[in-house]
């Protein structure tokens, strides 16, 4: 049989699968890095080679039809089972590495800078870094991840790493050009630098912006005209670094420049989000254990001093 003939377009079928899971166009464009209209016009695609209406627009969002969710439903176990087996077939050619998933910020600005320290640590460990925004799925039976927050399952472990800790940074340069931040009512004078909503829609839990820093703290905030947003936070990091305003960081990414002096805290006032931890995920896989035992220590000993101030 010639399967080729019946399959649809395979680029509008991964859209269609993004637009039905979460059941939004917008929502599906910020996964896939293109605009509502490009998903609008795949889903069109799609629709006009079945010569069906896969979704009903409501107002805000999208409901799937019965033709819609019979679709997603083979699509999702498709594109779940070509993952699978991708996997299976990267570890076959990479057996003795370790793959390691993070965000790009944390292998960026906090990892990179100490695999030294890791080689030291591990002289046997073969790290493969993969960089992702969202926690990895269960189901791609992953290896090893930094994950924010804990899904619990029988066939991985977990350790507890540490809370986020969320504070205003700038330069010192900066902070010398506006003396006048004697207060957190004082940062609605000044560029405040912030990550959008592109960045956030992956995630599961709260947008960690200015608005909610904010709230937290029992501040209301006015606005402020002079933000600017950014998808990724090393990106806003540069900006900050470059001295273009005042930017809210996690103090496991910017304690390095903290001590060097390149970053200053303008004020004292922290968030302490005890709800937001981190931990290391690791699959209970006996071939990869003296590996991951190891990388589990030593992720230990280098978070250690984020937990100082940590009552769990």
């Amino acid at each position: 049989m010639n399967f080729a003939r019946h399959l649809p377009p395979l680029n509008a079928l991964k859209t269609f699968e993004a637009a039905a899971r979460h059941h939004s166009f917008k929502r599906a464009a910020e996964e896939l890095f293109v605009t509502q209209a490009a998903v609008s016009r795949q889903i069109q695609v799609l629709e006009e080679f079945y010569g069906l209406k896969l979704f009903s627009r409501l107002n805000r969002q999208v409901a799937l039809t019965a033709e819609g969710r019979a679709l997603y439903d083979a699509a999702s176990s498709a594109f779940l089972s070509l993952s699978t087996a991708s996997y299976a077939l990267l570890n076959n050619t990479a057996t003795d590495y370790l793959s390691l998933s993070t965000t790009g910020g944390f292998a960026q600005l906090w990892l990179m800078p100490r695999l030294s320290s890791l080689r030291q640590a591990c002289p046997e460990l073969k790290l493969n870094m993969i960089s992702s925004e969202t926690n990895p799925d269960y189901r791609e039976r992953f290896q090893a991840a930094i994950t924010l927050g804990l899904e619990e399952h029988p066939q991985y472990a977990a350790t507890y790493l540490f809370s986020e800790e969320i504070f205003p940074v700038c330069t010192p340069d900066f902070l010398a050009r506006h003396p006048g931040i004697n207060g957190l009512g004082e940062l609605s004078e000044v560029p405040l630098l912030d990550l959008n909503a592109q960045h956030w829609g992956a995630r599961l839990w709260a947008p960690m912006d200015w608005g909610y820093w904010f709230k937290q703290l029992g501040v209301v905030a006015s606005v402020n005209r002079q933000s600017m947003s950014f998808s990724h936070f090393s990106v806003l990091l540069d900006a900050v670094l470059q001295g273009q305003g005042v930017g809210l960081a996690w103090r496991h990414l910017v304690q390095h420049q903290l001590d060097t002096g390149a970053l200053v805290r303008p004020l004292p006032d922290r968030l302490l989000a005890h709800d937001r931890k981190h931990y290391f995920v690791y699959n209970r896989d006996p071939a990869m254990e003296p590996q991951m035992l190891c990388m589990r220590e030593w992720l230990l000993a280098q978070t250690e001093y984020l937990r100082r101030d940590d009552p769990r």
